[in-house]
């Protein structure tokens, strides 16, 4: 006994099998995007946070960088006397370490590489600043002796004339 519609049932079955392969096909494809969409749409977002961590610590140092300027630019300014000078220039090494030490705990340090080497040129000139500070102390200095000096030669000078 065989069955009539043998290849009734088998094209049936064909088309079954196909449609189910398509099915399958399409639900796998479709599964595999959502989950690559949702795993790409949290590495965006957590770039975009990394991002906007870096932009505020830069706007940060800015800030601050700023503000390490000017404190140098007073200083360079404005008249000080001595323990006047080494304080300032205590406040500004405070900082600059302060932002030095800050930007070494920072996760990515190549981020913050321009800083660095504003940090390193705002040292250097604080080291020039204060040799320069030492230097005109030590002429003026030097300037004060020599007027001394010139004061009792003219007075050597006219006690020498005036005696006979």
């Amino acid at each position: 006994m065989e069955a009539e519609n043998k290849k009734a049932r088998l094209k049936a079955k064909l088309r079954f099998t196909l449609v189910f392969a398509i099915a399958l096909i399409t639900t796998t494809g479709g599964v595999v995007t959502i989950v690559t969409a949702q795993k790409g749409i949290s590495l965006l977002e957590s770039k975009k946070a990394e991002y906007d961590n870096v932009f505020k610590k830069q706007a940060e140092l800015n800030f601050q960088i700023e503000e390490l300027f000017r404190d140098l630019n007073n200083l360079k300014t404005k008249r000080r006397n001595s323990s006047e000078h080494k304080h300032m220039q205590k406040l500004i090494t405070k900082k600059r370490l302060l932002m030095e030490n800050d930007i070494a705990m920072q996760a990515d340090k190549s981020k913050y590489e321009v800083y660095k080497a504003m940090l390193e040129q705002i040292r250097v000139i604080q080291s020039s600043m204060d040799d320069l500070d030492r230097e005109s102390k030590q002429r003026e200095s030097n300037m004060e002796q020599l007027e001394k000096c010139r004061i009792k030669y003219q007075e050597l000078t006219k006690n020498k004339l005036t005696k006979p």
